[in-house]
């Protein structure tokens, strides 16, 4: 049997944060191809390793982290995870906007991370707790729920069963898992649930689920995220 090893480049101007992921990803099944304290040498170091993954910092000393995700997505086949300090928003949004694949703040666990490294590698989603709760919190806080209002055709008892455990952070693996259903069932569902709620990727279909009443900030069991 084959063992995939992920490889990954840091892109990070703090040494003690660089250390803590080296040290993690050396008790793993990731290799570190390398890593970078500023920009330029971190686009260098991903077009001569190309690497699975690459973490991503954004208050570089050179170059905004962004325009750093926006070269990375455009020249090569990296996904790039940002693991960054800001948690405004509308940082959240451009960096998805340039092509970012995840989001996660640096006070997130390591294992938190990894789990990331691992899902983003898989091609599946996988969202900071931190980022998701603050969204729906904002969320709630600037609007106010659109009552009685519903898409043509209602999400199924398992599709809002599976909504909440998407909105709890959990990936299509660990989903099915939890229902004891399949992987390729667990994507049809969240398929189906994107077009009813008209979605574009799960941190919208939180966003959308929560304005219509399928989903409640008081009540969510968020998952320890450190």
């Amino acid at each position: 049997m084959t063992i995939m090893i992920i490889r990954v480049v840091v892109i990070e101007d703090q040494e003690l944060c660089r250390l803590g992921i080296r040290t993690a990803i050396a008790q793993s099944d990731m290799e570190l191809c390398g890593e970078a304290s500023c920009g330029l040498e971190g686009l260098e170091l991903v077009n001569s390793t190309n690497p699975d993954i690459v973490l991503l910092d954004i208050g570089l000393p050179d170059i905004n982290g962004l325009e750093i995700a926006t070269r990375i997505k455009k020249h090569t086949l990296s996904k790039v995870i940002i693991l960054s300090a800001y948690s405004s928003q509308n940082m959240i949004n451009e960096a998805f906007a340039c092509g970012a694949d995840s989001y996660f703040l640096k006070t997130t666990k390591i294992d938190s991370i990894k789990n990331a490294i691992r899902s983003i590698y898989q091609n599946e989603e996988y969202l900071d707790q931190a980022i998701i709760k603050r969204f729906l919190e904002l969320n709630h806080r600037q609007s106010t729920k659109i009552k009685g209002k519903r898409y043509n055709e209602l999400p199924t008892t398992q599709e809002i069963e599976i909504l909440k455990l998407i909105a709890s952070g959990y990936s299509n693996k660990e989903i099915a898992n939890q229902l004891f259903i399949s992987i390729s069932t667990v994507k049809s569902h969240t398929g189906n649930l994107f077009l009813k709620l008209g979605a574009r990727d799960r941190v919208n279909a939180i966003i959308k689920a929560q304005s219509l009443g399928y989903l409640e900030p008081s009540t969510q069991d968020w998952r320890d995220i450190g």
